[in-house]
């Protein structure tokens, strides 16, 4: 049975997510897409403001990656981006509620959805597009790259800013996962990234992390599984083999600002792929590594992570000037 751990987790991450002020929501993308996520009542359809006109804020799109549900992922981050920021967290495709009857499992799609979502929340006014900058971390980083591909060409009410890839190794290609596979000691990356037993589970968590719990009990280890990995496994498998980055997709430069931010010991996507990454990207591209960290530095060290992110996408303070 375990001992619930993992359900007072969920309340106390969804807790999180709504002292920031945000708001679980879905809606219907397309005729066989539908996708959960998380708002500031501001961009909600229905949302009242009370008829006062209140000052447009920029959007933060948080797009998370294999793993638990995307509260667990960016707990930490939503409430100092929410003081600055309007914020939208989508659940990806095959996680939690999040659904779809049509045949795409690769990144590309799951921006498309997410494009999908955007134009159907279109904020643009008088005042022209808004502006919505977006991260990704792991998976979602790939994610993150086709989503600011997509609303550039898009267009409506949306304007891309910045762009945050956390973890994310757009360069990544079938020999990655071949050397993926043999660190975990498993046979295809699908068997270490969508594990299907406690023994996969607890060798994907030492590679995921610098800094691995010393000791996992094994109900725990069982529910964890059960509630955050057991749920449309292989949806989740053919997302892997779908990954269109890197397989033939010829990267190419973002006309954004790319913030590229990676854990010195990630033992998923190795520091040196980040190089990789921000050489494939172009100048408007800067690398940060977080120290002392693996595969979620957002989660290993949220205070600087946080920092670094804000000082990318907050703009520069105003010069002060002395009068005489």
């Amino acid at each position: 049975m375990g001992f619930g751990v993992v359900t007072i987790l969920n309340a106390v991450f969804r807790r999180a997510f709504t002292s920031a002020g945000l708001r679980p929501s879905s809606a219907a993308v397309d005729a066989d897409t539908t996708l959960h996520f998380w708002a500031h009542p501001s961009l909600l359809p229905n949302s009242k403001n009370g008829g006062a006109k209140q000052q447009r804020r920029p959007v933060v799109v948080l797009i998370h990656g294999f793993g638990p549900d995307p509260t667990w992922q960016w707990a930490s981050q939503v409430g100092p981006l929410s003081r600055h920021f309007d914020l939208l967290v989508p659940t990806l495709l095959f996680f939690g509620a999040s659904t779809t009857s049509a045949p795409g499992r690769s990144d590309a799609f799951q921006a498309a959805a997410i494009a999908a979502l955007l134009a159907g929340l279109d904020h643009g006014d008088q005042e022209g597009p808004r502006e919505v900058h977006v991260v990704g971390t792991s998976y979602g980083g790939l994610v993150a790259y086709h989503l600011a591909r997509a609303l550039h060409v898009q267009g409506g009410g949306w304007r891309v800013g910045k762009v945050a890839l956390c973890s994310s190794d757009l360069a990544k290609g079938p020999e990655d996962d071949r050397a993926l596979a043999a660190k975990g000691g498993v046979a295809e990356v699908t068997d270490l990234m969508v594990p299907a037993d406690t023994k996969a589970l607890r060798r994907l968590m030492d590679i995921c992390a610098h800094g691995p719990p010393k000791y996992l009990p094994e109900c725990l280890a069982r529910e964890l599984l059960r509630k955050c990995f057991a749920n449309q496994r292989e949806g989740k498998i053919q997302l892997i083999k779908g990954i269109a980055t890197g397989h033939g997709f010829q990267i190419a430069p973002l006309s954004q600002e790319v913030l590229i931010i990676w854990g010195e010991f990630d033992q998923i996507f190795p520091v040196e792929k980040a190089h990789k990454v921000k050489e494939k990207l172009g100048e408007k591209a800067t690398l940060k590594i977080i120290p002392n960290t693996g595969h979620l530095p957002q989660q290993e060290n949220s205070k600087l992570f946080n920092q670094i992110l804000l000082n990318f996408l907050l703009p520069p303070p105003p010069i002060a000037t002395s009068v005489k």
